[in-house]
């Protein structure tokens, strides 16, 4: 009896050793997150810290930050808006997209709309342009009402639309074409989040080898499709509400007043497949099992016919992104996000497209570059 007692106050002994160091390294990582960020000592300090949820779903929380993610006073992804001139000189673009346009792995100031705002100051009498990003990840094109609320709150003479058609996979019925979604007045209240967590994450996502990621990557898409009817190819009816909620957010813009400018999706593959690509094909998966990886491409390429044979429908000017930005990890962090390169391409191409569209506007506001 005595023995087993022992060994009982041992493990005891030692679990509470184990807790007392999880509780310090936590502890030190809130310090860091202070120290580094201004972050709270307590609560929760992720990403997640930036959104909040509203009658429309997840938003962006007025004024909050973590580490290059800033919102403005409204709950957008930026700097604070100016006070509207009253003047057409005021160009004012609204970028509307998920995490592309939100932005993820370019350095601070670099994603897509804040190098195209610092563009259009540049053009002739349009130092006071500037560019409201409204984007939020993971967010389908079609969640026009919350599009609408932004347009009220910062009213613009453009709307870029930078759709994903992965943020579909799954769905045969456009969010338009959905009944309103209801959400709860008094969400329930957050869980604590250890940000010890996070940071492990963060360290093994960095060091571990390509190969041993991919590897758990292919194991999690193999357990996944256990309890998945796994696609060769996306269906048509996904394409089909994919389209018609572009044309939903198209169409909710111009009932407010704004031009719109259309882009197809680029993504990390050229053509044909090089050498390297199989690795990130599989991280894409990961995030829909249920298509295979060949499905990605195939679903690029259709999308992005599909999205160009709308803005000639519609007689909007389109950002053919997809054509016109090179593929490869020079121009893409990973499957489909900029790197700052990609970015300063992106933006590059849609202020090109703005400054030419209002250039052949009867107000002759600008001069063409």
């Amino acid at each position: 009896m005595r023995a087993s007692a022992e060994r009982i106050k041992t493990v005891l002994t030692w679990l509470g050793y184990g807790l007392l160091a999880l509780a310090t390294l936590e502890g030190a990582a809130r310090v860091e997150d202070f120290w580094r960020s201004g972050a709270p000592l307590l609560g929760n300090y992720s990403i997640e810290s930036v959104f909040q949820p509203s009658d429309l779903g997840k938003e962006g929380r007025p004024g909050a930050h973590f580490g290059k993610w800033q919102m403005n006073a409204l709950g957008f992804r930026g700097p604070e808006l100016a006070s509207p001139s009253g003047s057409r000189s005021a160009l004012r673009v609204m970028t509307v997209g998920a995490s592309e346009t939100f932005g993820l792995y370019e350095s601070p100031e670099r994603d897509y709309p804040r190098q195209l705002e610092a563009l259009l100051r540049r053009a002739p009498g349009l130092a006071s342009a500037s560019v409201v990003n409204i984007a939020l990840p993971g967010m389908r094109i079609g969640r026009t009402a919350y599009l609408e609320r932004s347009l009220q709150k910062a009213p613009s003479q453009w709307v870029l639309i930078y759709p994903t058609p992965a943020n579909y996979i799954g769905t045969t019925v456009g969010f338009c074409a959905q009944p309103p979604a209801t959400f709860p007045a008094s969400p329930e209240p957050e869980r604590p989040e250890p940000r010890l967590k996070g940071k492990l994450v963060t360290l093994l996502k960095q060091h571990l080898p390509l190969e041993v990621m991919t590897w758990m990557r292919r194991a999690s898409i193999r357990l996944a499709e256990r309890h998945l009817d796994v696609m060769d190819t996306l269906p048509e009816a996904t394409l089909d509400a994919f389209v018609a909620d572009v044309d939903c957010a198209l169409q909710a813009a111009q009932r407010h007043g704004a031009r719109v400018v259309l882009s197809t999706h680029p993504n990390l593959f050229g053509p044909e497949l090089a050498a390297g690509d199989g690795a990130a094909l599989t991280a894409w998966r990961s995030f829909y099992p249920e298509l295979r990886e060949a499905g990605f491409l195939d679903m690029e390429r259709r999308a992005n016919a599909r999205l160009r044979q709308l803005a000639a429908q519609r007689g909007v000017p389109l950002v053919d992104a997809a054509a016109q930005i090179p593929g490869g990890t020079q121009t893409f962090a990973d499957f489909v996000h900029f790197t700052d390169a990609g970015a300063e391409r992106m933006a590059s191409l849609a202020a090109q497209t703005i400054l030419e569209a209002e250039s052949a506007s009867p107000s002759e506001v600008l001069s063409k570059p």
